[in-house]
């Protein structure tokens, strides 16, 4: 039996992303934050208070490099329209049995498939550092997917945005690396944003995706689920159902390579 055409589409995506680098960027870089960065700031960090408990840093530190996975992902399905409207295949594949919608839906399902695919990972090895401890039941588990696979498509679209808009690989390269540090490090992934947080940082984080993405990974590994986690992943999806629609207006008229 013939699969659908986006699944063929989506299987040839992962083997064309399964190369090193593109592995590394996806694995290396947030098993590096997990397991170095966790474990050598838990020595200066003695505990991150929540509720007047003090919990491992580490245990704080491994739901912000969970939900930090849909970011990484998403970038990747940018990264693919770029490269292949840059080396021709967009359009060889338009002129082959494939339609348009076949080609986003591909494109969304790689980068769902790795967000999911790199928290189980990194889920799997925060688990094995010893002062790192999860609570979790099978609601938590429904928010942490429904967080990442609508937090996936957000920034999928956000950077197949950016990818139709950049005219280089330079200028994509650019935005991307500094959207990177922006959303990772003024975002509540490595850090919790209180009252003595500089008000300008405050503002960023608040209005930071990432934030409210990894706010429903923390709820739902560590503190428990919350009205607040409902609140949160509704951000997430209104974002989703904002970001979606521009991008596939955009994508609909896009040209075959770079214009």
């Amino acid at each position: 039996m013939k699969l659908p055409a986006f699944v063929r589409l989506t299987v040839r995506n992962v083997m064309v992303n399964t190369d090193p680098g593109t592995m590394f960027f996806m694995f290396g870089i947030p098993i590096f934050y997990l397991l170095v960065m966790g474990l050598l700031y838990q020595g200066i960090i003695t505990g991150i208070p929540v509720n007047g408990v003090l919990i491992p840093y580490t245990t704080f530190l491994a739901p912000g490099i969970v939900g930090m996975q849909a970011f990484t992902a998403g970038n990747i399905g940018g990264g693919m329209l770029w490269a292949d409207r840059r080396w021709g295949m967009f359009e060889q594949l338009l002129v082959g049995p494939f339609r348009r919608s076949e080609y986003l839906f591909g494109i969304i399902f790689l980068s769902v498939i790795f967000a999911i695919g790199g928290s189980l990972i990194m889920i799997i090895l925060a688990s094995l550092i010893k002062s790192a401890t999860f609570s979790m039941s099978l609601l938590s588990y429904a928010y942490l997917i429904a967080a990442l696979v609508t937090g996936t498509i957000l920034f999928s679209s956000l950077f197949l945005i950016i990818s139709i808009k950049a005219r280089s690989m330079n200028a994509y390269s650019t935005i991307t690396f500094l959207l990177f540090f922006l959303l990772d490090f003024a975002s509540t992934a490595f850090y919790p944003i209180t009252s003595n947080t500089p008000l300008p940082l405050r503002i960023v984080s608040a209005g930071n995706p990432l934030s409210y993405i990894v706010d429903v990974m923390r709820d739902s590994m560590v503190y428990g689920i919350s009205y607040s986690t409902l609140f949160d992943l509704g951000i997430i999806t209104a974002l989703m159902a904002v970001v979606l629609p521009v991008s596939i207006l955009l994508y609909g008229n896009v040209r075959t390579g770079i214009q």
